[in-house]
């Protein structure tokens, strides 16, 4: 037995993004108010559905619809942004094995309903994983509900007015917000990959839907194992949905600790994260808060819309001026992961302060996760060098902190790795990354299941490829489109320089930076080792047993920023050395294999921006060298093909060299390098 209903969803059809005119579809706003119109689209999901039950029921041979054995009941949420399915079963087993041409998961010959199938499938595992006592139990309905997994999308509206709107319908403690368009922007992505996997040669890799995850310590996941971070919770959750659809799922953390989105890795997106990017995470509130001017996120956001890939970004921030202004992005999609939210989400988690047996009575993924009115023994606190979160127990009476405590024990689970660093007040344990990533991958999955939605009123009336065809031409007018607008004025102020170019300027950068594509791919070093975020790349030299470099810049590592376990965080700043002893050192940026893999379209501005590596808490020793010194012409002496630098012009971090004529150097493709101390001390270069 099985009992469906269709909830329609509200469709705002003058303010959303313009529909393909397909000729199945509404073709006029009378149309449009058509009950049948409006209608057409649960119609479709009810019969395809059905249909695919049917022919399981009748056509066994093939192995499609669903067996079920009616015993108990289980529901199956959030099956599209239109459908509830219930289900009564103690076993359901959804049979889709399609067809395919190459016996290699090829999705080529399967119905809309067979993949829905398969989606259902997948919902119907990951809900039984995570309602099992090792995961969420019983909570699981209420932790991962409708409002807690779907965005609330609102219509472009004029400037100005987003907030105010929003506010009006009581939605700003969603946990997911985004505009209609940016959802449409997102699943056209997953089409994209799936009609990829349709299209796809025999025996050839399938299409890969690639997450980025940039952030800070926070985000790195430090204080726990690599595997625990939310990324590679994400990973766990969505991989199976995806390959359903045929598609590849990567999710790659490429938190930074101690590392602000800008200027340095806003202005090294390709070379950081690779030039393949479907989704980008900017998760750098812990250092960035949302007082913070919008500068950096504006930054941000220009230099992801100029990416080859032109991402979808999310952003994990509080509900204010740094999203509203992502808004005034035309073409680019954003959703906002509310922070406040999701903080909402983790006080209505059961208090194991009031349990009378929370070893046996509530699940491990909530068990001591809060201890009153701290989550994981931390709670807010006025300590900024905290990130303004302080253990529980080190502000509360010796009662109250006994029963704090027991969270605080029970935040960081590291085994094998005993001796593991970074286990702070500020830093999420695993259980808050476990909950982060699969509030993120069930907000995917509802992404998928909009896809397939979409999908099905698509090849009601046109072939894979035409509509493959389409939607490539929608996301190239999108990139016009975000050409031909432009937001943000001149944060920066830096003299001699069109602030336009910083924000949109092709740039090449030549980084050490550990993870990035560069390093790990052997370019920075222009090395054949090529590897992993574990290892098997060109690991540069340990800056305590480097021996002379023989004149050029050499590339090395501080051993004290490694731990010994390996299965820790994977995030270092190793940084270009220039040491008294060495004498002049020389380095060409780009290098050849960095130019040949980054070579921009446009012709070179000849501006060379240096970043250095950051003292804790800004605090330096004497041995290190600062930039500043180059005006000083005492100690530091720093040249461009042959020509002095004078000084620099600061630009948050970074630096750009200042020469006799400013900061160009001339229109080329590259630039040599020569630095050099004439007394005691070391410079530390990042970029």
């Amino acid at each position: 037995q099985i009992q469906t209903t269709i909830l329609m969803r509200q469709r705002r059809w003058a303010s959303a993004p313009t529909r393909p005119r397909y000729s199945q579809l509404p073709q006029s706003y009378a149309e449009q108010r058509n009950p049948f119109y409006r209608h057409l689209p649960s119609v479709i999901i009810l019969a395809s559905f059905l249909s695919g039950w049917l022919l399981g029921r009748h056509e066994t041979s093939r192995n499609i619809g669903v067996n079920l054995t009616l015993q108990s009941t289980y529901h199956v949420k959030n099956i599209g942004n239109a459908m509830i399915s219930k289900m009564s079963a103690s076993s359901a087993i959804l049979e889709e094995q399609c067809e395919t041409s190459d016996g290699n998961g090829n999705v080529a010959f399967c119905s809309v309903a067979e993949l829905f199938g398969k989606l259902v499938k997948e919902r119907i595992r990951l809900g039984q994983q995570l309602t099992a006592m090792n995961e969420y139990g019983t909570y699981y309905n209420q932790i991962f509900s409708d409002i807690n997994t779907k965005a609330f999308s609102f219509p472009a509206v004029v400037k100005g007015r987003i907030k105010q709107s929003i506010q009006r319908q009581k939605k700003q403690n969603h946990l997911f917000l985004s505009s209609i368009r940016s959802m449409k922007r997102l699943t056209r992505r997953i089409l994209i990959k799936h009609l990829e996997a349709v299209l796809r040669e025999e025996n050839s890799p399938p299409p890969v839907f690639t997450w980025i995850t940039a952030g800070d310590s926070s985000a790195a996941g430090h204080g726990n194992l690599y595997s625990q971070s939310y990324t590679a919770v994400l990973q766990q959750t969505v991989q199976a949905h995806f390959e359903a659809l045929g598609i590849h799922f990567e999710a790659k953390n490429y938190g930074m600790g101690n590392y602000n989105s800008a200027p340095e890795l806003a202005l090294c997106m390709n070379e950081i994260f690779g030039d393949d990017i479907d989704v980008l995470m900017w998760d750098f509130a812990s250092l960035q808060p949302s007082s913070e001017p919008v500068q950096k996120s504006v930054l941000w956001a220009h230099r992801a819309g100029i990416h080859p890939t032109r991402p979808i970004l999310f952003y994990y921030d509080s509900f204010g001026e740094r999203f509203l202004k992502l808004q005034e992005f035309d073409g680019i999609g954003s959703v906002l992961m509310n922070a406040d939210a999701l903080q909402s989400i983790r006080q209505s988690m059961p208090n194991s302060n009031t349990v009378a047996d929370p070893m046996h009575d509530l699940p491990e993924a909530i068990r001591y996760y809060r201890c009153g009115q701290s989550i994981e023994g931390g709670i807010r606190c006025d300590d900024s060098m905290r990130n303004f979160v302080c253990y529980a127990d080190e502000h509360i009476s010796e009662d109250e902190a006994l029963d704090d405590n027991l969270c605080r024990i029970q935040k960081f689970d590291t085994n094998p790795c005993i001796d593991a660093r970074f286990q702070v007040s500020w830093h999420p344990g695993w259980q808050d990354h476990k909950l982060k990533g699969h509030l993120l991958g069930n907000f995917l999955i509802t992404a998928l299941d909009d896809a397939v939605i979409e999908l099905e009123q698509l090849r009601a009336s046109h072939d894979p490829g035409t509509i493959l065809k389409h939607l490539l031409q929608e996301e190239e007018k999108d990139r016009r489109t975000f050409k031909r607008t432009f937001v943000g004025k001149d944060y920066w102020n830096i003299k001699g320089m069109d602030w336009k170019l910083l924000l949109r300027g092709e740039s090449i950068c030549h980084t050490p930076l550990l993870p990035s594509k560069s390093r790990l791919q052997g370019l920075t070093t222009e090395s054949d080792l090529v590897g992993d975020e574990f290892g098997n790349f060109d690991t540069g030299f340990n800056q305590f047993l480097m021996k002379a470099p023989e004149g050029v810049l050499p590339l090395a590592f501080d051993m004290n920023d490694r731990q010994h376990c390996q299965l820790l965080e994977v995030d270092h700043k190793d940084f270009f050395l220039v040491r008294e002893q060495d004498g002049r050192v020389s380095t060409l940026v780009p290098n050849e294999r960095e130019l040949e893999v980054y070579k921009r379209s446009t012709r070179p501005e000849g501006i060379i921006m240096v970043c250095l590596k950051l003292c804790p808490l800004n605090k330096c020793p004497a041995a290190y060298v600062s930039i500043d010194e180059i005006s000083q012409s005492t100690r530091l002496f720093v040249n461009v093909d042959g020509k002095p630098v004078t000084g620099v012009r600061k630009v948050d971090n970074c630096n750009i060299l200042v020469g006799e004529r400013g900061i160009r150097w001339g229109r080329k493709d590259q630039f040599q390098l020569d630095f050099h101390i004439n007394g005691p001390g070391n410079l530390y270069v990042l970029k």
